[in-house]
């Protein structure tokens, strides 16, 4: 059974994206794991705070789980025309936590999604460009949900399903 990571970084409204997409993942025989990493807790990522704590075992868990999964829907809302600094953070320390900072995504299938109160394109981009210096592969397609504008389930399949025959060995 093919398998995708959800990240979600966010508590609200793009929790809840996410869990629609899982729901829309195992509707097509897909196994998912999901990770909502603002329940990780993480501390703020500095070369101080890895020096003098090293990296958190919950760091250690997250890039495990991301290095054994080769496509991803990551979901993040839009923070001031940038993702949110939970993902960031998050990566950051992702990037530390491997033999190389790339590993956790390099040559990996990844789909972006947000809702957004505000708009949600620059979210979507920056998430982009993040992702691409990551070395992943983003798919064009995007899925951007708003209170005005939601989920098209069609849309979201299509991307799933992206997902699944674009990390097939």
């Amino acid at each position: 059974m093919p398998k995708i990571g959800i990240l979600v970084a966010s508590s609200n409204n793009n929790l809840k994206l996410g869990l629609k997409l899982k729901e829309l993942a195992l509707s097509q025989n897909c196994e998912v794991e999901f990770i909502n990493l603002v329940d990780l807790r993480l501390p703020l990522y500095s070369t101080l705070e890895e020096e003098e704590n090293g990296i958190p075992e919950s760091v250690l868990d997250l890039a495990t789980k991301i290095l054994e999964l080769k496509a991803f829907i990551i979901v993040a809302p839009e923070y001031n025309g940038v993702m949110p600094p939970v993902l960031n953070n998050a990566m950051s320390w992702t990037s530390r936590a491997t033999k190389s900072w790339r590993d956790a995504f390099n040559e990996k299938i990844v789909g972006l999604a947000t809702h957004s109160g505000g708009g949600g394109a620059k979210g979507l981009q920056a998430m982009r460009l993040m992702y691409q210096h990551l070395g992943a592969n983003i798919l064009a397609r995007e899925l951007l949900t708003t209170y005005e504008k939601p989920l098209n389930e069609e849309s979201a399949i299509a991307m799933i399903n992206s997902l699944i025959r674009l990390s097939k060995d």
